[in-house]
């Protein structure tokens, strides 16, 4: 993949990866706004931002494209993963032998291959599994919290055992550094830290986890503008929409009972038996990983959100308990023992070898040209012919439309920091349409209209598109023009009187309620026809940024403006430097009460609000403190070290 700007799996999640990346680059700093996606969303809520950030910090150096620089970085990721893992080891046992074992065994041996049916079945019993995470799934920023969890555990460690504030302070950007790239990686990375602290001499425990809460106090409010708490609830109220229903309270609660324990219960055998440091820490790291994925593979019992997704970080652990476990085992063996059974991993070790080199080179050599595929052509048409206005692409062709194109979408990369969720309820009505019966085009149409489509893709049965998720792709015939064809792929035209997201409307043409769900149509059909009203003013909307736009109408007093872009309070609406009121419509789309009677330009402006103010100045307050920390105990020492002693 170093090599690799793009690979033949476009079924892949990485086109959107790409996007927020290339975005970043064109448009970093302003990174407030990100229109591209959901009718618009704050950047922070289309991913985690610090891989977006990083992959467009290499296209910038390098002068790489930003699909390219995505898979260079994202290779580099992989392969530093196991040697981030030997570091770690090796500082918490001391020992090169078993730290170089772990991360060989991290390395040639995926151990979800045995203990998952699903895994295996995937791949295969001896597949690489991390890789095919990263190649097939697209999951460079998971990949990338895999590598960045060991390395910031090190830094933890020797900030305990240096005191300094310098590792302090790293220690802080490091915990920093993890929820800001993934997810999943933030829940490990919080295992491993408690893992850590409970594998710790109990003499001073009571301070050793004051010291780990405080540290992680800093190392939010250094990731707040990334991770605010907007964000954290929006994501938590969104998961469902892309997860399993997790399991009854009653049932986690019991599984989180026998955990605590199964816990308690080590820690006493390991007081006991005077288990090592460090296979305390690699047990109570494991238990946390493998109970929330093996509960969900082999009893169904789901405690989180996408529980099986952390076989990864499961597969870290079992690589510690492993090496740590025989050092145990052969630390008091004979040396002629302990050769044998290094000789006989090495060999053991062979075999896998060469099915991850097979497997790596049946993936990593498929080199394509993405001229050829459905995803460039359709975006391409998509650039060239809809002047920047809305469209709803399809399946693959949605993830990878904003990798060469600016075209905003109603689709996106991360359902989860969907802003207005009647977006992903129409959504999924548009593409299923369910129990529609013979209204499916047409209420498809309609949703597509309220907000603010000017086109829709369609994928059929033979297209070269790789999920095709309209349940019905003959929707649309005879109803929208058909606008273009290539074999099975067809893009329609969806007519509307005014092509701006921005529309003169009176209060009352507002949806008058919330709807129930995809077919309660009356809310949004009473909204349509007010702005198919030939008797009501056109509203231009000319973007100036990607996060401020000029709205220009002949209005009455009485009338309001509709604007379709997700409400987010952050939005500030002015007329000649005035402040008007903007509020969220019942489509959870923005609207405008510009009080403006005759010609009227509004001024729409995204900052964050008020909450974003703050975890910027939180963030920067908290990144000063930690240099003049540093600096003012740099200057205290030396001056102590120069200051004369006397008799």
């Amino acid at each position: 993949m170093l090599t690799a700007e793009f690979v033949d799996q476009m079924g892949s999640i990485e086109g959107t990866h790409i996007a927020l990346g290339r975005f970043a680059l064109e448009n970093g700093p302003n990174l407030r706004w990100f229109p591209w996606w959901y009718g618009g969303i704050p950047f922070q809520n289309a991913y985690p931002p610090l891989h977006p950030l990083l992959v467009a910090a290499v296209a910038g150096v390098t002068g790489l494209t930003a699909a390219h620089a995505y898979h260079s970085l994202t290779a580099v990721l992989y392969s530093l993963g196991p040697i981030a893992l030997f570091f770690l080891a090796l500082r918490i046992s001391r020992s090169l032998p078993y730290s170089f074992a772990a991360a060989v065994l991290y390395s040639l041996i995926s151990p979800s291959n045995f203990l998952s049916t699903a895994v295996r079945n995937d791949g295969g019993l001896w597949h690489a599994r991390r890789l095919q995470a990263l190649v097939q799934y697209g999951e460079g920023p998971h990949i990338a919290a895999l590598t960045l969890i060991p390395l910031v555990l090190l830094l933890l460690v020797v900030a305990f055992e240096k005191r300094r504030p310098a590792w302090w302070f790293l220690a802080a950007l490091g915990l920093a550094s993890v929820p800001l790239t993934n997810w999943l990686g933030s829940v490990a990375l919080a295992s491993g830290v408690a893992a850590w602290l409970f594998s710790m001499p109990d003499d001073n425990r009571f301070w050793n986890w004051t010291k780990a809460l405080a540290l992680a106090v800093w190392a939010y409010a250094i990731a707040c503008p990334g991770l605010p708490p907007s964000t954290i609830l929006t994501v938590r109220r969104n998961e469902p929409i892309v997860s399993s229903p997790v399991s009854a309270p009653s049932l986690r609660w019991a599984c989180a009972a026998a955990v605590v324990l199964l816990v308690v219960l080590l820690l006493r055998l390991f007081r006991r038996y005077k288990v090592p440091q460090e296979l305390r820490f690699a047990v109570l790291y494991l238990i946390p990983m493998a109970t929330l994925t093996l509960t969900a593979e082999w009893f169904r019992i789901f405690l989180m959100p996408q529980p099986q997704r952390y076989h990864l970080e499961m597969e870290m652990g079992i690589a510690l308990v492993a090496a740590f476990g025989a050092k145990r085992l052969l630390d008091r063996a004979p040396q002629l023992t302990r050769v044998v059974v290094a000789c006989a991993l090495l060999v053991l070790c062979i075999y896998p070898a060469k099915q991850y080199r097979r497997y790596a080179r049946n993936w990593l050599d498929r080199h394509i040209d993405i001229h050829s595929r459905i995803e460039y052509r359709e975006a391409r048409w998509f650039d060239q012919h809809m002047d920047g206005h809305r469209v709803f692409a399809p399946g693959s062709v949605g993830f990878f439309l904003n990798v060469f194109t600016d075209t905003p979408q109603l689709n996106g990369g991360f359902d989860q920091g969907v802003v207005n969720y009647m977006l992903a309820v129409f959504r999924y009505q548009i593409m299923s349409g369910e129990n529609a019966g013979a209204e499916e085009g047409p209420a498809a149409v309609l949703a597509l209209k309220a907000f603010g489509m000017d086109a829709v893709g369609v994928s059929g049965p033979r297209s070269q598109e790789v999920y095709k998720p309209f349940r019905n792709p003959k929707k649309f015939d005879g109803i929208l023009p058909e606008l273009w064809r290539d074999g099975d792929d067809v893009i329609y035209g969806v007519p509307r009187r005014s092509k701006s997201l921005a529309h003169v409307i009176r209060p009352g043409d507002l949806p008058p309620r919330v709807p129930v769900h995809g077919l309660d149509l009356d809310p949004v059909r009473h909204y349509v026809s007010a702005l198919e009203d030939p008797a009501l003013p056109v509203a231009e909307m000319n973007w100036r940024t990607r996060h401020s736009a000029v709205i220009s109408a002949q209005m009455q007093k009485a009338q309001i403006l509709s604007v379709q872009i997700s409400y987010h309070p952050g939005w500030r609406a002015t007329v000649n430097g005035a402040r008007r009121r903007t509020f969220e419509d019942h489509l959870g789309q923005m609207t405008v009460e510009p009080q403006c009677d005759g010609a009227c330009t509004v001024e729409l402006n995204y900052d964050g609000g008020r909450e974003m103010r703050i975890a910027r100045w939180l963030s920067w307050s908290a990144l000063g403190a930690g240099i003049l920390w540093i600096v003012n105990s740099e200057f205290g020492r030396r001056f102590r070290k120069r200051r004369p002693t006397t008799a």
